[in-house]
C-alpha cells in the first residue's frame, strides 16, 4: 500500500451476477464499466448464490505501480495465449 500515490478514492459501485460456477461469480458492473470474476471466498453472503442477484461494493481506481513491466507475468502471459494459439489448453 505504501507503492500508491493516491489513497481513498473509493466508491460505491453495484453490479449484477451474471454466472456462478464452483469455484466463483462473474459480475457485470452496473454502468457500463465492465466485468469482473471472483472467487466465492471474496462474496459476502447470507444466501446461496444465483444468477441475477445484485451486489453492492466499494471499489478505488487501480493505480499503476511503475513504469517497469513484471518480466515474469508477461512470459507467463505470452506462454498462455501462445499455448491457446497452439489448441492447447492448460486446464
Amino acid at each position: 500500500m505504501e507503492n500508491l500515490k493516491y489513497l481513498s478514492t473509493e466508491q460505491y459501485h453495484e453490479g449484477i451476477i451474471v454466472e456462478v460456477t464452483d469455484g466463483g461469480v462473474a459480475i457485470d458492473l452496473k454502468g457500463r464499466l465492465g466485468h469482473i470474476r471472483l472467487p466465492k471466498r471474496m462474496l459476502i453472503t447470507d444466501w446461496p448464490l444465483q444468477v441475477g442477484m445484485e451486489v453492492g461494493f466499494v471499489m478505488s481506481y487501480p493505480e499503476v505501480l511503475s513504469e517497469n513491466v513484471n518480466e515474469e507475468y508477461k512470459n507467463n502471459i505470452n506462454g498462455k495465449k501462445q499455448e491457446e494459439d497452439n489448441g492447447f489448453d492448460s486446464n
